[in-house]
């Protein structure tokens, strides 16, 4: 395999420990976009709120969660930071799955064709010329 150590007697060249170093490196962007991606799936739940949720009368309400006509206002302090509609909230919401997604389909293609290029240059470890599969050894009676 890739990450096997050399047969003894056989040191390992430089081209094999490069490789190794290149498909860690190219798996690390795969792995990202992968997370990236699992962040992006839409989520059954009403936008949050970190601030105050009020409603269309301007009445605090004890939740965190948006519905539609309810209005969310931010506060830093005694200071009002911001406020943002149930639809605001759905917008920045979707833009924020779309910002996901691309960024994650961008780092898994960057890592995926990155390893595609080292295992293709180099071969696949079990298909690499110069190397046979084991061989049975033979009984001594023939067998």
């Amino acid at each position: 395999m890739l990450f096997r150590e050399p047969r003894p007697g056989r040191p390992a060249d430089g081209t094999t420990k490069a490789a190794r170093w290149l498909v860690v490196l190219f798996l690390a962007p795969v792995g990202w976009g992968l997370f990236q991606l699992a962040g992006a799936l839409p989520s059954s739940q009403t936008p949050g709120c970190a601030g105050t949720v009020l409603d269309e009368h301007g009445e605090e309400l004890p939740q965190t969660r948006l519905r539609p006509g309810q209005t969310c206002r931010t506060q830093d302090g005694l200071r009002p930071t911001g406020s943002r509609t149930f639809e605001e909230a759905e917008n920045l919401r979707a833009q924020e799955r779309r910002e996901l997604l691309q960024e994650g389909a961008l780092c898994t293609a960057y890592g995926a064709g990155g390893l595609a290029l080292v295992l293709h240059r180099l071969g696949l470890p079990w298909r690499r010329p110069g190397r046979t599969p084991h061989a049975r050894p033979e009984r001594a009676d023939g067998s």
